[in-house]
C-alpha cells in the first residue's frame, strides 16, 4: 500500500537504505507524499521508531497537514511534527522548568519593541519603520549581530539606506528585550542552540529523543534554522530532507536556498535523489515553467534542464498582450466568465498576480461580470466583526491591534473570538512580516485558520499565497517589467528569486495556464517580462495513425487517381474524335495528371494548367467539368 502508487524515483526515495538523504523534488513531483511515505515505511519495516521521529516544517498549518497524512497511513503511534520555533520552544520550556528558571515571555511580533527603540533615537529612524523592520528581520533570521550585520548585508547585495543604522538598533533592541524580560522567535532558536551546545547531557538527551529527523520544504531554511538543525543532528547521519531549490521564494525573509544547493558538499555522506517528473502539470505547463527558470539567471537555469511531465499533452500556454491593466483585468474576467460553470462552482479556477494591488483590480473586474470570487463567510458576531476590521488595517495597524487586543484581555473584557483573530494575526505576521490587512485576507482564504466553510468561486491570490496550491486552470497576470521581476528586486539574488516565484505561479495550473501582461500600468510603459523572451508554447502533436491505416489510405488514393485518369483519358479521346484531331492535340498525358491533381474550377484555370488558348478552353471546359463533378 505504501509503494503501490509511486513512480520509480519516488519509490527509491521512500525505500533507500541510506539514512542521510536529500530529495530534490520539482513542482508537482509528490514531495509531501514521499516524505510521509518515508516516515511510514521506516516505521513499518522497523527501521525507525515513531516515538523518536521528528518532522520539521515552517508553518503550523503545514505541520498539521503532515500529522494528518502520516496518521492516515496507519501509523498507530503519533509522530511528532511541528515548526522549528515550536520544537525549539518546547525544548526550552522543559529546560527552564527542569532548572527552576523563569520562562520569559515570547513575542510573536517584534514591531512594538522596535518601534519603541526607534522612537527614542534622534536620527529620523522612526520615519522608516517598515524598512528597518524588514532589514532587521532578515538580519536576525540569518544570525547577524551588531558586529557583522553591515558586512553581511553588503555581501548579500542589500542596498537599503537603513543598513548603516542596524548595528545600533540590534544592540538597543536586545537591551530593551533584556530589560522587559522578553524574547522573540529568532531568540528562541538562538537560545536553544546555545543551551544544546553548552550542556552535553541536554544535547545527548535531545538527540536521543529526536533521533530520526525529517525536514519538509528544506529550500526555505534560513541560517538560524540550519544551525538549530545542525546541533540537533550532530554525530548522527539520520536525516531526510525534501525540498525544491527552484521554489525558494522567501529570500526576503532570510531564507537561503544555497544551503540546499550546497547540501551534498556540506554533508558528503548524503545520498541525493532527484524527483524531476511532474505528475500534476501538462508538458506545456512544465515547459513554460522551465523556460522561466532558464531565463531567470545562471543559478536557476540549471533547475530547468531535467524537468518533465508524466501527463499527456494539453493546450498550449498562450501569452496575451493588453493596452493597460484595466483592459487586462476585464479580458481575464471575461475569459473566466466563459469557463465551464462546474469549474467555477468547484473552485478549480484561479487568477494569480504578483501584488495585492493587482488582486484588488482583478476581483473588481470579476464581480463586474458576475463571476463569484471565493470567500470564506463567517456568521455575524465578534469573529466576523474583528476580521472585517483587521483586514482594512495597514501593516503597522494590524500588529498594533493584535497587541492591544491581547493586552486588554487581562481583565476578561475581550471576547474569546477577538483573541482568536489576534492569534491568527500573530501567526500571519510570523510568515509575512510586512503583510497588511489585504495580505491577511488572502492568507485567511488560503489557510482557513478559523475552519470556515468557503463560498465556491474563482480564487484570486498573489504568487506567494498560491504556493502549495493547485487549480485546473490558472491565469498568471502582470507578466511584464516592474512586476516580473518586481521592480524591488535590485540584486542578482533577488532577481533569481523572482524567476523562481514566476515558476511557482505557472506550475499551480494542472491542465491549462494563460499568461497576460499590460503595455501600460500605473501610468508607465511596460515591456513583456524578459523571463518570457523567445517563449513559444506548442499544443498537442497529433499522433500518426497506425501504419495499416496509412497503407489503406494510400491504396485508396492511388485507386481514386487511377479512376480519375481513366475518365480524363476517355474525355480527351471523345473530344478529339469530335474535333477530328489527335488526342495529344487536346492536351498531353502530363496535362491530364495536372487536371487530376488540381481539378480546375473554371475555364481560365483549365487554360492555365494546359496552356491551350482561352477560346478552346471555354469550348472544352463544360464537358470537362461534367467529368470532374462525377468523380
Amino acid at each position: 500500500m505504501l509503494l503501490v502508487d509511486l513512480d520509480p524515483d519516488q519509490r527509491h526515495a521512500v525505500t533507500t537504505p541510506s539514512r542521510s538523504v536529500a530529495v530534490l523534488a520539482g513542482a508537482g513531483s509528490g514531495k509531501t507524499r514521499v516524505l510521509t511515505r518515508r516516515v511510514a515505511w521506516r516505521i513499518a519495516t522497523g527501521d525507525a521508531d515513531a516515538t523518536h521521529t521528528l518532522v520539521l516544517t515552517f508553518t503550523r498549518e503545514a505541520a498539521g497537514e503532515l500529522r494528518r497524512r502520516i496518521t492516515s497511513l496507519g501509523i498507530g503511534t503519533p509522530v511528532d511534527a511541528g515548526t522549528f520555533h515550536s520544537t525549539a520552544l518546547a525544548l526550552l520550556r522543559r529546560r527552564w522548568e527542569d532548572t527552576n528558571r523563569r520562562a520569559p515571555t515570547v513575542l510573536d511580533d517584534r514591531r512594538r519593541l522596535v518601534t519603541e527603540v526607534l522612537s527614542e533615537r534622534r536620527d529620523g529612524s522612526s520615519a522608516r519603520t517598515e524598512e528597518i523592520l524588514a532589514e532587521l528581520s532578515w538580519a536576525l533570521a540569518r544570525g547577524f549581530g551588531p558586529d557583522d550585520v553591515v558586512a553581511g548585508a553588503r555581501t548579500a547585495g542589500r542596498r537599503s539606506p537603513v543598513i548603516a543604522s542596524l548595528p545600533a538598533i540590534i544592540d538597543e533592541y536586545a537591551t530593551l528585550k533584556r530589560r522587559r524580560g522578553v524574547i522573540d522567535l529568532d531568540d528562541v532558536l538562538t537560545i536553544a542552540v546555545r543551551e544544546l551546545e553548552q550542556d552535553a547531557d541536554l544535547a545527548a538527551a535531545t538527540r536521543w529523543r529526536h533521533r530520526h529527523l525529517l525536514i519538509d520544504e528544506a529550500q526555505d531554511l534560513n541560517p538560524l534554522q540550519h544551525r538549530f538543525l545542525d546541533v540537533l543532528r550532530r554525530d548522527s547521519d539520520d536525516l531526510f530532507l525534501v525540498g525544491d531549490p527552484a521554489q525558494a521564494i522567501y529570500g526576503f525573509n532570510g531564507a537561503d536556498p544555497t544551503l540546499l544547493d550546497d547540501i551534498d558538499r556540506r554533508l558528503p555522506t548524503l545520498e541525493v535523489i532527484h524527483l524531476p517528473v511532474n505528475h500534476r502539470c501538462t508538458p506545456q505547463i512544465v515547459a513554460a515553467g522551465a523556460h522561466v527558470l532558464a531565463h531567470g539567471g545562471a543559478t536557476v537555469a540549471a533547475r530547468a534542464d531535467d524537468l518533465r511531465s508524466a501527463r499527456e499533452d494539453g493546450p498550449r500556454v498562450a501569452v496575451s498582450t493588453f493596452a493597460d491593466a484595466d483592459a487586462e483585468a476585464a479580458a481575464v474576467a471575461s475569459e473566466v466568465a466563459a469557463s465551464d460553470p462546474d469549474l467555477i462552482r468547484a473552485s478549480r479556477l484561479a487568477v494569480l498576480a504578483r501584488t495585492n494591488r493587482q488582486c484588488i483590480v482583478i476581483v473588481a473586474a470579476l464581480e463586474q461580470v458576475g463571476v463569484p470570487v471565493m470567500q470564506r463567510r463567517l456568521r455575524p458576531g465578534e469573529l466576523r466583526d474583528a476580521l472585517d476590521h483587521v483586514q482594512r488595517l495597514t501593516a503597522h495597524g494590524l500588529r498594533t491591534w493584535a497587541h492591544d487586543t491581547v493586552e486588554a484581555a487581562g481583565d476578561g473584557s475581550v471576547h474569546r473570538d477577538r483573541l482568536r483573530v489576534a492569534d491568527a494575526v500573530f501567526a500571519f505576521c510570523r510568515d509575512h512580516p510586512d503583510g497588511d490587512g489585504t495580505a491577511l485576507r488572502a492568507w485567511v482564504h488560503t489557510t482557513d485558520p478559523f475552519d470556515v466553510r468557503a463560498d465556491a468561486g474563482v480564487e484570486v491570490l498573489t504568487f506567494h499565497a498560491a504556493k502549495g496550491r493547485e487549480w485546473f486552470r490558472v491565469w498568471v497576470t502582470g507578466a511584464e517589467s516592474g512586476l516580473m521581476p518586481h521592480r524591488g528586486a535590485t540584486t542578482v539574488a533577488a532577481r533569481h528569486e523572482e524567476a523562481r516565484l514566476a515558476y511557482v505561479a505557472l506550475t499551480r495550473a494542472t491542465d491549462e495556464c494563460r499568461i497576460s501582461w499590460a503595455e501600460r500600468r500605473g501610468g508607465y510603459r511596460r515591456e513583456r517580462s524578459r523571463f518570457l523572451d523567445d517563449f513559444v508554447s506548442t499544443g498537442p502533436i497529433a499522433a500518426p495513425p497506425p501504419q495499416n491505416i496509412i497503407d489503406d489510405d494510400r491504396r485508396a488514393d492511388a485507386g481514386r487517381r487511377t479512376e480519375m485518369l481513366e475518365a480524363l483519358h476517355q474525355w480527351r479521346d471523345h473530344a478529339a474524335r469530335r474535333a477530328g484531331i489527335l488526342p495529344d492535340a487536346i492536351c498531353s498525358v502530363r496535362h491530364l495528371g495536372l487536371l487530376a491533381e488540381n481539378r480546375p474550377a473554371s475555364a481560365d484555370a483549365f487554360g492555365s494548367l494546359t496552356g491551350i488558348g482561352p477560346l478552346t478552353a471555354a469550348r472544352l471546359y463544360p464537358s470537362l467539368a461534367e467529368v470532374l463533378n462525377n468523380l
